[in-house]
């Protein structure tokens, strides 16, 4: 029953995910928009937040009697490729904001760095490691 859960889920997820990248920004109309070396480089460093704290959501699923995992997307003790799912759909997605337009792919970035260095942080106060 946990199997088909976790593959509803998955599913669900993946469809919010291409729901929210059509609606928000499409991307023939965000082509002809020009990327600066700050867009380049907030997607560079949200996307390197998303990756240690995956590399350290991965350690927490290895001891779940260790640590807890906050996140609702996975619940308290995800299973490894639970983690790899969701954490691998956050960074496709994180990626394709750069379609976005101007303004809501700066302010996407922003958050998602602010959201993932407050979550990197408080892990690494936990003791969980980065690296894979």
């Amino acid at each position: 029953m946990a199997r088909r859960f976790d593959r509803r889920t998955t599913v669900r997820l993946a469809w919010w995910a291409l729901f929210v990248t059509l609606l928000l920004g499409r991307p023939r109309l965000a082509r002809a928009q020009h990327r600066t070396i700050l867009d380049y480089g907030l997607a560079a460093g949200s996307t390197a937040l998303l990756m240690a704290d995956w590399s350290q959501t991965l350690r927490m699923a290895d001891n779940p009697r260790h640590w807890r995992e906050l996140n609702p997307l996975l619940g308290p003790h995800p299973t490894e490729g639970r983690v790899n799912t969701i954490a691998g759909l956050t960074v496709v997605l994180n990626g394709s904001a750069l379609l976005l337009p101007k303004v809501p792919r700066r302010i996407w970035y922003a958050a998602v760095t602010v959201v993932e260095m407050v979550a990197v942080a408080h892990n690494l106060s936990l003791g969980a490691a980065i690296g894979f």
